[in-house]
């Protein structure tokens, strides 16, 4: 048998030797209890290692990315975009106080014409809506039988006067006693009170208008039976027209007679627009109703109410105070919370709120007593959810001549 080379010997053994040394070391380095991990295991192990090495490598720049996102967000809450708004500024001017009430419309006259005796409509004169004059015939009842007493009437009276003349020549001449001729004068007398008793009978049958005025409303036909006291038309004198109001006794001190007034038809929205009617207060009740503890203002309305109508409903504005000189602002800038009343005064570009005391008001303008001073810019639009040092910006600075504060530097890159 041929014997190995002793080259090739000494490989194999060299070989033996490095492996065991290997062994070896892998053997002393495995914990107690641990069992040896295979070549799968060791593979993995390789991989999750390269992983976390990775993945550490990634923490510092993503740890930066995520810094600069951080202070990009706080630099935005802390950039406050200002609010828009619009302003007023504080001044003098006339204000008044007003005291309103609701009423209606009244004729000077409104009556209605009623049969005073009972019979049948012979004819209808006029209809609504006529203009009549005082005395003119309206209508009138059958009134035949009250003719022919009339004309009874008078033929006695003739008669009577004849007898009562040829009575005073026979006095003259003492034909006849006094007493005769005294007898002849009270017959006389007698039928004229007559012949007047049928006049008025028959003027009874007849309606007419006790004024001038116009026909509101005709209640009867030709033909109709009527009896006494029927309601046949209303007639009604509208010039001038009049408005009756009850105020507190307390604003009625403040009112007097000859004083000016306001009066709009309703559903307008205020006594300014273009149908307001003026008046004059005519009278000021001297009793207060017990029963309201009001009093009675009768109002006595100017020409030209031809929009307006009796029985229409009307507002009435009746002035019960003025400041000639007042430091006003606009209703709109008023905040009202609870009791208490404040505004937001602009002041280079932020605002402050301030709490105000007020006074007389009228449609669109309130007087400050407290809190502001001439040439005061307020807000008047835009003030919900305001607060004191919220930045605002002017959209009518021109207007009300406002200067805001000068940009910034980051604004002006904007």
């Amino acid at each position: 048998m041929r014997k190995p080379a002793r080259k090739t010997v000494l490989l194999t053994v060299a070989t033996m030797v490095a492996l065991a040394g290997a062994g070896g070391l892998w053997f002393t380095g495995r914990l107690p209890g641990v069992p040896a991990p295979t070549f799968g295991t060791m593979a993995a192990a390789d991989t999750t290692a390269a992983a976390d090495a990775q993945d550490q490598a990634k923490e510092p720049a993503e740890a930066g990315r995520k810094g600069k996102g951080k202070n990009k967000d706080k630099d935005k809450e802390a950039e406050v975009k200002p609010v828009p708004v619009e302003l007023a500024r504080a001044g003098n001017r006339g204000i008044s106080a007003y005291y309103r009430a609701a009423s209606v419309i009244e004729a000077d006259r409104l009556v209605d014409l009623v049969a005073r005796v009972q019979g049948r409509v012979r004819q209808v004169a006029v209809e609504e809506g006529q203009w009549v004059k005082q005395g003119q015939v309206l209508a009138e009842l059958e009134n035949d039988r009250e003719r022919i007493q009339l004309d009874k009437a008078e033929l006695t009276v003739a008669d009577r006067a004849r007898q009562l003349e040829r009575s005073r020549g026979m006095l003259e001449q003492e034909l006849v006693s006094r007493q005769e001729f005294d007898d002849q004068d009270s017959a006389w007398r007698l039928a004229v009170a007559e012949r007047d008793l049928a006049a008025i009978a028959l003027e009874e049958t007849r309606l007419r208008a006790p004024f001038a005025g116009l026909v509101t409303e005709r209640r009867i036909v030709p033909g109709q039976q009527l009896a006494a006291g029927f309601a046949a038309f209303s007639l009604g004198d509208f010039e001038p027209l009049r408005v009756r109001v009850h105020l507190p006794e307390d604003v009625a001190r403040k009112v007097s007679a000859g004083q000016r007034v306001l009066v709009s038809p309703e559903g307008q929205e205020s006594p300014g627009e273009a149908r307001q009617v003026e008046g004059t207060v005519e009278r000021v009740s001297p009793v207060v109703d017990p029963a309201t503890s009001t009093v009675r203002l009768t109002l006595l309305l100017d020409g030209g109410e031809a929009d307006l109508r009796v029985g229409g409903f009307v507002k009435v504005r009746i002035t019960t105070d003025r400041h000639h000189d007042a430091l006003a602002i606009p209703k709109l800038a008023l905040v009202e919370e609870g009791a208490l009343t404040s505004v937001f005064v602009a002041e280079a570009d932020t605002v402050r709120k301030v709490e105000v005391e007020t006074g007389l008001h009228d449609e669109t303008h309130v007087e400050i007593l407290t809190g502001l001073e001439d040439g005061d810019c307020v807000v008047t639009m835009g003030q919900g959810g305001l607060r004191s040092g919220a930045p605002v910006r002017a959209l009518n600075a021109d207007d009300v001549g406002y200067a805001a504060a000068a940009p910034t530097a980051l604004a002006r890159a904007e």
